[in-house]
């Protein structure tokens, strides 16, 4: 990256301020020494269907508590507490039913942000969605192959670049890690990752 460095849709110079941090991550990038974090945000490129955290959250309060959260609810929201709401009011099979309901992976197609996101030299690319846009994005790249990991013993045999799926993944790698006490636990039960 040079100083000058253009942004493509807007054709502005990046902040100065921002500028070696960029530096940074394109040097590391292109001497193949960069790992991407990719959260539920992502997959709204997509599709704008597809919840985003907060929006996860409203759809467990509901389920909870039978309402919509009005706006002085969702002050003090606890998506992680809520999830655990779901699972003690209804189960576990039912609160991970209703993650996979809630979220139209199978029908929607990964966006075009997706394939040019994984054309790039990432080391890995870790993320925290369920879903499988990047899993289906990489079957798209000819250029890369990316070894896809849902669970921690696959992790010793899986060659780089991998996507590695922190949290579970869709159909139906399970548990999906959701509640408060999943999150309180995963050191121990997922230290691999």
């Amino acid at each position: 990256m040079k100083k000058e460095h253009m942004s493509d849709e807007s054709k502005t110079p990046a902040p100065g301020d921002v500028l070696p941090y960029l530096n940074e991550i394109a040097e590391r990038l292109w001497t193949n020494r960069a790992a991407i974090m990719v959260g539920s945000g992502f997959s709204k490129n997509a599709s704008t269907e597809y919840p985003d955290w907060n929006q996860l959250g409203d759809i467990f309060y509901e389920r909870v508590y039978g309402t919509k959260p009005g706006p002085e609810d969702c002050k003090y929201m606890n998506v992680m507490r809520l999830a655990e709401e779901v699972e003690s009011a209804i189960g576990r099979p039912a609160l991970e039913n209703l993650i996979r309901s809630s979220i139209p992976d199978e029908c929607v197609e990964p966006s075009k942000l997706h394939t040019k996101l994984l054309e790039l030299p990432w080391v890995d690319v870790f993320t925290t969605n369920y879903d499988t846009l990047l899993d289906r994005a990489s079957a798209k790249i000819s250029t890369r192959k990316y070894e896809i990991v849902t669970n921690k013993e696959d992790i010793p045999y899986a060659t780089k670049p991998r996507i590695v799926k922190l949290h579970g993944s869709f159909p139906s790698q399970r548990p999906f890690v959701i509640t408060e006490e999943d999150y309180r636990r995963y050191p121990d039960d997922y230290s691999p990752f």
